[in-house]
């Protein structure tokens, strides 16, 4: 049977967001297979801040070429398959391509939870969660979120946490794993009286702040941590960063996760000018990449952590799931525009 595949194409290097006009949706027959490849329907689609720099200059890997499909996490199920180690209903989930199918060579297929791009992984879909949650809470999303706190900021019971980006699907996670973990205090940074009232309501806060409301970051910071913060998760960078660096406790550890408010920047932004209490608070900063974390025993035992949680209901993990395709440019750019609640996804439209 021949099957028609539609595959959004990178045409040219966005400057600022990601216009229409960067990326085509190209049409075409899907070749039969050949011996060792397997085709993935792909059913859900997760817009993830790191596609913006994967498509761009200056990423912290090669940028994806030109006239090729734009990568993402994405999670789909084989429905041909011409490896004999993976077999027709497998689910997968990776970083594919942003397409309705795509065919997977026998490299591209790892039986390891993995991040190298355009590989995918067989996933155990056993505990009946939907579908989408193994691209949230029980994917990239939670690994991020658990990595950056627990292994890479070596969060204690008794710390007291900071986290930027708090609202969006990997803060909302860092904030109640601290909860969950002990933490003293959790704080949460975000945009808009709403978001701010979600954090204590539904993802474990005790206190936040909204940086849309305030002139002065850093005093708002130090109201909350009159004795400083002992662990700040990073979603953001920029002036977030700098006022968090303001209020560090001794031994503080900042975990840098992403730098969202500067993915879409067209002039390169300044470093904090603080740096310096890193020195006398004698605190640690850290940058990582949750695709160092996957295939380590740690993060199995993570994801067994996790799903405990999110079966007895003490671990809210919202999703925000656009039937959208067509449009998809314009549901990525809500990352940035603040329009999404919860972990924002694609579903991809098939016909059966």
């Amino acid at each position: 049977m021949t099957r028609l595949n539609q595959q959004w194409i990178l045409k040219k290097r966005p400057v600022g967001n990601i216009q229409n006009s960067d990326l085509e949706l190209r049409e075409f027959e899907l070749p039969e297979l050949e011996e060792g490849q397997t085709l993935i329907k792909t059913l859900y689609i997760a817009m993830d801040p790191a596609t913006r720099g994967w498509i761009s200059d200056g990423g912290y890997m090669e940028p994806l070429p030109l006239n090729t499909p734009v990568l993402g996490v994405i999670i789909g199920e084989v429905i041909d398959s011409r490896n004999e180690r993976i077999a027709v209903g497998t689910f997968v989930a990776g970083v594919g391509e942003w397409g309705k199918y795509m065919v997977a060579g026998p490299q591209q297929i790892s039986f390891d939870r993995t991040g190298e791009a355009g590989t995918l992984a067989p996933m155990d879909t056993s505990s009946g969660h939907e579908l989408p949650m193994y691209l949230h809470a029980l994917g990239t999303s939670g690994g991020t979120a658990w990595y950056g706190l627990m292994e890479v900021a070596a969060m204690q019971a008794g710390d007291r946490v900071l986290v930027s980006g708090a609202a969006g699907s990997c803060g909302s996670l860092v904030c109640q794993f601290a909860r969950l973990n002990g933490a003293s205090k959790v704080v949460g940074i975000a945009g808009g009286a709403d978001k701010c009232a979600e954090l204590v309501d539904l993802f474990g806060c005790d206190a936040s702040i909204d940086y849309r409301a305030t002139d002065n970051l850093s005093a708002a910071i130090a109201a909350e941590f009159p004795e400083g913060l002992d662990v700040y998760f990073d979603n953001v960078g920029g002036p977030t960063l700098e006022a968090a660096m303001d209020n560090l406790a001794k031994d503080a550890r900042i975990a840098i996760c992403g730098m969202i408010s500067q993915y879409n920047a067209t002039d390169p932004a300044p470093g904090p000018g603080n740096m310096w209490n890193l020195l006398v608070n004698t605190a640690r900063v850290q940058g990582f990449l949750v695709s160092d974390y996957f295939g380590t025993p740690g993060c199995e035992r993570a994801y067994t952590r996790i799903e405990e949680w999110l079966s007895a209901g003490e671990l809210n993990a919202r999703l925000d799931i656009r039937d959208d395709f067509a449009h998809i440019v314009d549901v990525y750019n809500l990352l940035f525009s603040g329009g999404n609640r919860g972990r924002l996804v694609v579903k991809v439209p098939h016909d059966n």
